[in-house]
């Protein structure tokens, strides 16, 4: 393999895992917040009731003209959040998500340097040769979507 070949394929590779990043980057930021903001809006919609007691669901009911008491109405969007909040944390997890991304961002940074150590001469096409497919091997779980 001639060292343009090589340095074509890191290139290509390279691409590869900033598609990579730019889908799970943001997919991950929002499974986080969708954690933080489902979980604190449970508390605060459990916890408006009961530091508020009888006298605030009777108020809330009045204001929001409810047939039934407000406290349902807050319990049921609290256990919505809830929910919310469980679904996006195992999503997190079960897709190894941030995983996926750490060893993205290690294999592009390796990219990078081998790209570079080709095109200034400090590497042989043999050693970036052999570290490429230590990249390739590292990200191949990776998928594009």
């Amino acid at each position: 393999m001639s060292n343009e070949e090589l340095v074509s394929r890191i290139r290509q590779k390279r691409i590869q895992m900033e598609t990579f990043l730019s889908v799970a980057r943001p997919r991950k930021r929002r499974l986080i917040n969708t954690t933080i903001v489902g979980g604190t809006l449970a508390a605060a919609l459990t916890a408006a009731p009961a530091v508020g007691g009888q006298a605030f669901t009777v108020w809330l009911t009045g204001v929001l003209g409810l047939g039934s008491p407000s406290w349902r109405v807050l319990c049921a969007a609290a256990s919505v959040c809830s929910a919310m909040s469980t679904v996006a944390t195992q999503l997190l997890t079960s897709h190894k998500i941030e995983e996926k991304v750490i060893r993205a961002q290690g294999c592009r940074e390796k990219l990078e340097v081998l790209e570079v150590g080709l095109t200034m001469g400090q590497l042989d096409v043999q050693q970036a040769t052999t570290e490429y497919l230590k990249c390739v091997e590292e990200a191949a779980f990776l998928e594009v979507s």
